[in-house]
């Protein structure tokens, strides 16, 4: 019996062609489902009037790219000159006795057709035929293909193809028990559903400047109604203890607590990175650091829609390109390690219009290592830097600004002026004077202008004038409505807004500190406990309160900044944060670490015997070695209470059940005890009975 190569069902819906192209089109996906009984929101018949291009839905988009892809063809047939003026738009338009004497020439138009059909959805691989489903299909498709029976290896290499990834699970029976969960299919389905339809909008050139900016208004939509739904599902879920609290007297019972009131929100991660920002700021102002912006951009073959020039795309996504971006700056921090130079600071990732990715990188270095840094980026970024000379807001002088063309140089300090004020380079390096601005405002307007922070973030980085008149009100209206599409395009792709680099990773110390609410035993983790929550007072931290942290300070108690050390430390030692972890078991069965809390590090430079294995003759030789050794100094357990996610409207019900089973239990232990009890006083005289009968003594009846 032959094996079976697709899982049953009617075939997939059919992307629509024309009649001559679509029979060379090549073979639809082998994993052929129904469409669920959803209705399609992205379908064209079921949306209003005066859409945008990406909300025409995917099968109207492709039948209009077909039509105009077949009157070019025709037109450069049939009129080479004028094409406009071809006396045949369709293939249908084309009579029987031209059909008979130009079939070849027709023949080789259809299969264009074909190869220009199968080019614009070949990147989404299997994934193609359900491009054009909403939220409710492919809610649909995960239910189905959650519970489609058939034989676990073959389901496993089909959902690997269809999904054009490697299914995760550290055993077969984990990656098996995520084949028959709906709720993996629908993430996973959703992902790619979104990526291959965003990407099929790039190939058709309807993202970039003169069309939809960073991402798709289908992709806005989407990204809109998820949000909504993720606000809904938490302010109506709250947090309930596993097991009951005790209450002590004269105290109230524990009231349940929304996700809403106690989750920190995108205002409240970007206020945290800010405050960040500002003490790495003047931490580099204490050690006279140079300060600098670096906006990289990539090569033209990675713009799909460029707004100058010709377009040279090599069909990558933006995620691939964003991961390109940071192989280079990872190869860059590698160079300039080797070499004894150290970089702290903040790098933003920010899409062109065409939803290609740049990066800005606001960098603090020593003054002294200027030249071999930016050499060591013109090495991975060759095309031209652009080095702009301090100005203030609003008076640019291009003037005192130079060109190099290329790396050698740079290294010859060979520069030249700039052919005109916009000339544009791969690298431009802006070196900020800190008495015009300050680095922390330079380095958050490039995160602010897509991030939308609040009035008062906005205000206090100098984004908008501390007027509200009517052009300042504009300008927010497009600063929030472009924050709304640089999200959905985050989202969609998977890229993070920003990123510290150079200092010690201590952004999640510090949550696991502030969330502590008795002080350590330990002198220096009791020190950087008050640092982070801004004194020395007990207690539960309200998501309202004003109780500021000292970053500053937390920072010099972990080293400080990377930038400030001139050479590769030889001797000495410094503290670092770790995280706390335990054992525990995902929904899957798999071992999983859960981070419980916050130990302290102490790191030194030490010499320590090792052996290593000669290669030429296999003797295995003891060398002494200078490497890093870390030492736990304590740990502290930061979450004391397991917490259970409960519907907002069961919350009552639930804890009084929570209450009984505490009860019941505790019943069951006092009878247990009982028990436990009897059958040693029980044994006790049936041990007595028996020494007695050992030396003679009667034994009353």
């Amino acid at each position: 019996m032959n094996e079976p190569n697709a899982l049953p069902g009617a075939p997939a819906r059919p992307l629509p062609a024309d009649a001559a192209a679509s029979a060379s089109v090549p073979k639809a996906p082998f994993w052929t489902l129904p469409l669920p009984a959803a209705i399609n929101t992205c379908s064209a018949s079921s949306l209003p009037r005066k859409l945008r291009p990406s909300q025409q839905g995917v099968e109207a988009l492709l039948a209009q790219a077909l039509d105009a892809e077949t009157t070019r063809l025709l037109g450069l047939a049939y009129s080479p000159l004028f094409p406009d003026e071809a006396p045949f738009r369709t293939l249908a338009d084309i009579p029987h006795e031209t059909w008979v004497r130009d079939g070849h020439i027709l023949n080789a138009i259809a299969r264009g057709l074909a190869t220009y059909q199968a080019g614009l959805v070949a990147a989404a691989g299997e994934i193609s035929a359900y491009i054009d489903y909403s939220e409710e299909d492919v809610r649909a498709l995960a239910m189905k293909l959650a519970r489609e029976e058939m034989p676990p290896l073959l389901k496993l290499r089909l959902a690997e193809k269809l999904l054009g990834i490697a299914i995760p699970g550290k055993t077969l029976a984990a990656q098996l028990a995520r084949l028959f969960d709906a709720r993996y299919w629908r993430r996973a389905l959703r992902v790619r559903v979104l990526r291959a339809r965003e990407h099929f909008f790039l190939r058709l050139h309807l993202i970039g400047k003169r069309g939809e900016a960073y991402a798709s208004d289908a992709c806005v939509t989407v990204r809109i109604a998820q949000l909504k739904r993720q606000s809904a599902w938490m302010r109506d879920t709250v947090l309930i203890p596993r097991y009951p609290l005790p209450v002590a007297e004269g105290e109230n019972p524990y009231e349940p607590l929304t996700l809403e009131q106690v989750a920190p929100g995108p205002k409240e991660r970007f206020a945290k990175l800010y405050t960040f920002v500002k003490a790495v700021d003047v931490l580099g102002q204490e050690a006279s650091l140079a300060s600098a912006m670096v906006t990289v951009t990539l090569e033209p073959e990675w713009h799909p829609n460029p707004s100058h020039g010709q377009a040279s795309w090599n069909g990558a996504s933006p995620r691939e390109a964003h991961r390109s971006l940071c192989h280079r700056w990872q190869a860059i921090l590698r160079d300039l390690h080797r070499v004894a130079i150290r970089l702290s600071g903040l790098r933003v990732a920010e899409p062109h219009k065409d939803a290609c990715p740049h990066w800005h990188i606001w960098l603090l270095y020593r003054p002294e290592h200027e030249n071999r840094i930016l050499a060591a980026i013109m090495k991975y970024f060759p095309n031209k830097l652009k080095i702009r000379a301090p100005f203030r807001k609003g008076m640019p002088n291009t003037s005192a600004d130079v060109m190099f063309d290329n790396r050698e140089l740079l290294l010859g300090g060979a520069s030249r002026a700039l052919t005109h004020p916009k000339e544009g380079a791969q690298v431009e390096v802006s070196r900020i004077n800190r008495d015009i601005s300050s680095g922390a405002s330079y380095a958050m307007k490039y995160l602010l202008k897509t991030v939308d922070a609040g009035d008062a973030l906005n205000q206090q980085a100098g984004l908008f004038p501390a007027d509200n008149d009517d052009a300042t009100r504009e300008k927010k209206r497009r600063h929030e409505d472009n924050a709304k599409r640089v999200d959905a395009y985050r989202s969609v792709w998977g890229l993070n807004q920003g990123q510290l680099f150079g200092i010690a990773k201590c952004l999640t110390s510090w949550d696991e500190l502030r969330r502590l609410t008795v002080a350590p035993k330990h002198r220096l983790l009791k020190k950087l406990w008050a640092l982070a929550r801004g004194g020395g007072e007990e207690g539960r931290i309200e998501a309202s309160a004003s109780q500021r942290g000292d970053a500053v300070g937390f920072i010099k108690a972990l080293g400080g900044l990377d930038a400030c050390r001139n050479a590769k430390a030889k001797t000495g030692r410094r503290f670092s944060i770790g995280r706390l972890v335990e054992d525990s078991l995902n929904a899957y069965g798999e071992t999983i670490t859960r981070t419980i809390g916050v130990t302290l590090l102490l790191k030194r430079k030490a010499k320590v015997v090792k052996e290593r294995v000669v290669r030429a003759t296999g003797e295995i030789k003891s060398a002494q070695v200078q490497c890093t050794v870390t030492t736990v100094l304590t740990s502290v357990r930061t979450h004391l209470i397991e917490w259970m996610l409960v519907p907002k409207g069961l919350a009552k019900q639930v804890m009084e059940r929570a209450e009984l089973l505490e009860q019941l239990a505790s019943e069951q232990v006092g009878i247990k005890r009982r028990c436990r009890e009897e059958r040693a006083m029980a044994e006790t005289l049936r041990l007595e009975k028996v020494a007695k009968l050992e030396i003679g003594v009667p034994i009353p009846a």
